[in-house]
Formats: C-alpha cells, sequence, structure tokens
C-alpha cells in the first residue's frame, strides 16, 4: 500500500464529486498541489513556447507571413489566440467545446496583447519564384468555435495544444480531424502534460485499477494514455510525428512501480516516465 494513497484519492473524490472544471478555474490557486490554466493568466508564455519550439523545429513563425493557426482546447477565452495575432498577424481559431467563454476575460486579454504589440500584417504566396510576402492593412481574426467538425478541409496552417492531449479519450478520432483540416504542408505542434495533475502525485493514477479510475478517481477527463498511445496514434492516423523535447521524472515513477496496476506493470518503464513532451508532427508523403 502507498500511504500517501490516502491524501491522493481524498483529493481525487472531492475533485470528482465536488469540483467542476469551472470550480477550479475560479478557486484552483487554493486546492493543495493543483495549478490553474495558464492561459487564464499569462497566454504570453504559450505563445512564447509554440514560437520557441516551432522554431526548432524549422518553422519561423516571426517571418512575417500570416498563418492560419487552429488551437485545441483553448479553453474560457482566446488569449493565446489574441497573443499570436498581435505578434505574428494572421488568423487564430480557438477550438474548445467544454469551456464557458468567459467575455470579461477576453476583453481583458485581448486589450494587454494589444496594448503590448503593434505590427502590420503580412500574406505570404507560394510561386514558382518561390514564397512571396506582402505588407497589408493590419487586419487580423481571432475566433473560436465548439468543434473541429465546423472548420473546412485544409484551413490550417499550424494546429497547436498546451495541455490538451492528454485530457482526450479518443485521439485517433481527433488526428482524423486534424487530418482533415491541415492544409497542404501544414504542421502540428502538441506540448503534452503526462503527470496527474495533482503535481505532488504525478504518477499516483497509474496504481488503479481501470475500474476503480473510471467510476470513482477519474474526473472524466484523464484517460491515462502516455507518450507511445500518442505515438502510435498519430502513425495510425497518417502522421510523422518527432519529440522535439522531452522531460522524465524516474524517481517519481520508482516510487510506485511497485504498485502499478496491471494494464501499466508490463509497459516500458522509460516511457512510463515520462512527465511533459513536445511532439511535432506532420502528414506522412
Amino acid at each position: 500500500m502507498i500511504w500517501s494513497n490516502l491524501e491522493y484519492v481524498s483529493l481525487r473524490l472531492i475533485r470528482r464529486f465536488l469540483f467542476t472544471g469551472a470550480t477550479l478555474d475560479r478557486l484552483g490557486a487554493f486546492v493543495p498541489y493543483w495549478r490553474v490554466n495558464q492561459g487564464r493568466m499569462k497566454p504570453g508564455l504559450i505563445v512564447d513556447a509554440f514560437q520557441r519550439l516551432l522554431l526548432l523545429a524549422g518553422v519561423d513563425v516571426s517571418d512575417g507571413c500570416a498563418r492560419r493557426v487552429v488551437e485545441l482546447g483553448c479553453g474560457a477565452a482566446n488569449g493565446t489566440g489574441h497573443e499570436w495575432t498581435a505578434r505574428f498577424g494572421g488568423g487564430w481559431t480557438g477550438v474548445e467545446p467544454f469551456a464557458p467563454f468567459d467575455k470579461n476575460l477576453d476583453d481583458r486579454l485581448a486589450e494587454s496583447s494589444r496594448r503590448v504589440h503593434r505590427r502590420p500584417d503580412r500574406s505570404c504566396v507560394s510561386g514558382e519564384s518561390g514564397r512571396q510576402c506582402r505588407t497589408n492593412s493590419p487586419k487580423t481574426s481571432v475566433v473560436r468555435v465548439k468543434d473541429l467538425s465546423m472548420l473546412p478541409d485544409a484551413s490550417a496552417d499550424i494546429i497547436v495544444s498546451n495541455s490538451v492531449l492528454e485530457h482526450v479519450s479518443a485521439p485517433e478520432a481527433l488526428f482524423d480531424e486534424c487530418a482533415r483540416i491541415l492544409a497542404t504542408g501544414g504542421v502540428m505542434l502538441h506540448q503534452i502534460d503526462y503527470r496527474d495533475h495533482f503535481f505532488k502525485y504525478p504518477f499516483h493514477f497509474l496504481t488503479f485499477s481501470r475500474d476503480v479510475w473510471e467510476n470513482l478517481l477519474n474526473p472524466g477527463d484523464l484517460p491515462r494514455l502516455r507518450l507511445d498511445d500518442h505515438l502510435q496514434a498519430l502513425g495510425r492516423c497518417g502522421f510523422q510525428a518527432e519529440i522535439l523535447e522531452r522531460e522524465t521524472a524516474p524517481e517519481s515513477l520508482a516510487a510506485v512501480t511497485p504498485f502499478l496496476a496491471p494494464e501499466f506493470a508490463g509497459r516500458d518503464k522509460d516511457m512510463l516516465a515520462t512527465a511533459t513532451a513536445a511532439l511535432f508532427c506532420r502528414k506522412s508523403p
């Protein structure tokens, strides 16, 4: 028995039966070991990370060419969209099926981004002589939809997500839709946090059987998929995935390894120890 499970299970039961996602958005800063969604507070940090990781993969979003960006799971406001378009121009569409739109928060984030970043927009086309860009009026677009099915085929140049894939129980269905809306040459970037979101106990949730987890402890959006699950799903959906960054927590995994549930006990321990990862994806030729 893991004695720390006494605290962990108590926190998980409270999270499942007493706290909604909206409640956590308001009170999460006061819940032990919980972290509030960064997009509500500092969307600029998320865009910083997107820019850095895309550049690491060879995509320079600061090159002045307006791109069509789709963000999966944008949350209650379009903060990253306002920040992205204020810096780089182009269009941004947030996809958020669950969180209610918070207009007051969105207005504050939009004004903050506009105040800090002011730049002309440019559009680019590819031709025989290469990629040609021209300066336009500073027009950008930030919109949100509830589902990817609302977006037309080949309507995105870049798809991004931040701490979203770990909450998706059917990743192949999601990746199929991503493949549909990606334009030729389009790319995806996913930042994924594989830890339990009560961060003091990053891998305790791997010690519970499927029945106990699903019926008692899962808040409804933590399917416990691991990095290799996502890599395999991406491959089956026609994507080539590259791990740009990966952080592991082997000591935290070692603390629970003797107690792992049967579905995890026989799996690759290095993969199980993955705490966070950034995946860059292109459609396979």
